[in-house]
C-alpha cells in the first residue's frame, strides 16, 4: 500500500491506495489522531491526479471526480458509498433519502453507520447527508468541517450560475471595464463608498456631479464642512457624510494620497485601519479594500444577505462571520471576489428585489422561497 501527505488550503491531506485505485482519504484537522501505517510506503506519483482533483475542488473549480476508487466496506455501505457519490454538487439529502434509495426506507441509522465508515469522505461525499431537522449530525472529521463543505459548495454552485447567466458580462466586462463599481479612479472609489450607505446610488452619482472636476481629497479636506455637505446634499445624511469623507481624506493624507502606498500595507493591517476611521464600518471598509486597493476582502451587503436567505442558506448575523465564509469558500483573488459581488448586485436589481421577480431567475431550481409573492406581498 502506498500513501502521499499534501496541504490544501489548510487541510493536511493523506491519501492511501494502491493499483487498484483510492483506498482511504485522511485528514489531519485535530478531530481524530492521524496515523501512518509504518507497512505504507510514501509515493507522491500514484496520487498525482487525485491530488490534482482535490485541489480543484477546494478552489471551488471542480464539482465531481473522476478517480478510480477502492473502498473496504460491506456491500450495504459500499452501497451507501455509491448514493452519496450520486447527491449531485452543492445540495444535500436526508439520512432518511439516502435510506429510501437503498431500498430500506427505515435503514436512516444504518446509513449513519455506514457514512461514518466512509473511508475517503470529501471525494466521496458525506458531507452532503444532513439530519431529517436540516441540522448537521455526525461527522468524523468535525461538524465544523462538514459546514465549511456544504457553504463551499453552495456558494460556488450560486457563483456558477449566476455566471453562466451573467455570460456576456464574464465575456465582455462590465461595459469594457474590469470592476462592476463605477468610478473613475481610486479615491472616486472610497468617496463613493461613503456617500452610498443609506441611500442609493442614483443620489450617489448627484452629489459626484456635484463636485465634478473637484473632486480630490485635497479639496474636500480645505473646504468647508457647510459648503461640502451642500455639494454633497442629494446622498442624503449630507452633514454627517461631510465629516464622514474628511476623516476618510485625513486617513489618506498619512500616505500622501497615493493608493500605491496604501496598498503596500497588509490587508489585516489596512482593514484595521479603515474600521478606525469615523463613519467607516465593515461594508464600507471591506469596499475599498476590494475596489480601491485591490485586496481580497469579500463585501457583504444588504444583496447578499436577501439573496443567500431566500436560498436557505443560514446567514449569520454577525458581519464578519460571513465574510469569513465567503473568504474560505470563493477562489482568493482580487477579480474573482470582485466579479461575484458585482453578479450579486446585478442579480438582487433584476430578479431578488424587494418583492422577487422569480420568472426567469436562474436560481429557481435550488430557491427555497420561489413565487413566494402574492397579491403583492413576499410571503417569507
Amino acid at each position: 500500500m502506498q500513501y502521499h501527505q499534501f496541504e490544501i488550503r489548510g487541510y493536511k491531506i493523506v491519501l492511501v491506495g494502491d493499483e487498484k485505485g483510492l483506498s482511504e482519504l485522511l485528514i489531519d484537522n485535530d478531530t481524530k489522531p492521524l496515523v501512518i501505517d509504518e507497512n505504507w510506503e510514501y509515493s507522491e506519483k500514484p496520487f498525482t491526479k487525485a491530488q490534482q482533483q482535490l485541489t480543484e475542488y477546494f478552489e471551488g473549480k471542480r464539482t465531481e471526480f473522476t478517480l478510480k476508487l477502492n473502498p473496504k466496506g460491506t456491500d450495504f455501505q459500499k452501497q451507501v458509498w455509491h448514493i452519496l457519490s450520486k447527491i449531485p454538487y452543492g445540495e444535500v439529502y436526508t439520512y432518511k433519502q439516502v435510506a429510501e434509495m437503498t431500498g430500506n426506507p427505515k435503514a436512516s441509522r444504518a446509513v449513519g453507520l455506514a457514512n461514518n465508515r466512509n473511508p475517503i469522505p470529501v471525494i466521496i461525499p458525506c458531507h452532503r447527508v444532513i439530519g431529517s431537522n436540516n441540522q448537521l449530525v455526525g461527522y468524523a472529521y468535525g461538524l465544523s468541517m462538514k459546514q465549511a463543505l456544504i457553504n463551499r459548495e453552495k456558494i460556488n454552485l450560486i457563483f456558477s450560475k449566476l455566471a453562466n447567466f451573467h455570460v456576456d458580462i464574464y465575456r465582455n466586462g462590465w461595459g469594457g471595464k474590469r470592476s462592476w463599481w463605477p468610478a473613475a479612479t481610486a479615491f472616486e472609489m472610497m468617496a463613493g463608498a461613503i456617500l452610498t450607505q443609506n441611500t442609493n446610488w442614483q443620489n450617489v452619482e448627484k452629489a459626484l456631479a456635484n463636485l465634478g472636476d473637484k473632486l480630490s481629497p485635497r479639496f474636500i479636506l480645505e473646504i468647508s464642512d457647510e459648503k461640502l455637505a451642500e455639494l454633497i446634499r442629494p446622498s442624503g445624511y449630507h452633514n454627517q457624510k461631510a465629516k464622514k469623507l474628511k476623516a476618510l481624506c485625513e486617513w489618506f493624507d498619512k500616505y500622501d494620497f497615493d493608493i500605491e502606498k496604501a496598498s503596500v500595507l497588509k490587508k489585516s493591517t489596512l482593514r484595521k485601519k479603515l474600521l478606525a476611521i469615523n463613519g467607516v464600518g465593515n461594508e464600507t471598509a471591506d469596499s475599498i479594500l476590494v475596489y480601491a486597493l485591490n485586496k481580497t476582502s469579500f463585501v457583504i451587503d444588504a444583496y447578499t444577505r436577501r439573496i443567500f436567505s431566500r436560498l436557505g442558506f443560514g446567514v449569520p448575523k454577525d458581519y464578519n462571520e460571513f465574510r469569513q465564509i465567503f473568504e474560505v469558500s470563493v477562489p482568493g483573488n482580487i477579480e474573482t471576489y470582485d466579479y461575484y459581488h458585482g453578479l450579486i448586485v446585478e442579480h438582487a436589481k433584476v430578479f431578488c428585489t424587494k418583492l422577487p421577480q422569480c420568472k426567469g431567475c436562474p436560481l429557481n431550481d435550488i430557491c427555497e422561497k420561489k413565487e413566494l409573492t402574492r397579491q403583492g406581498k413576499l410571503l417569507i
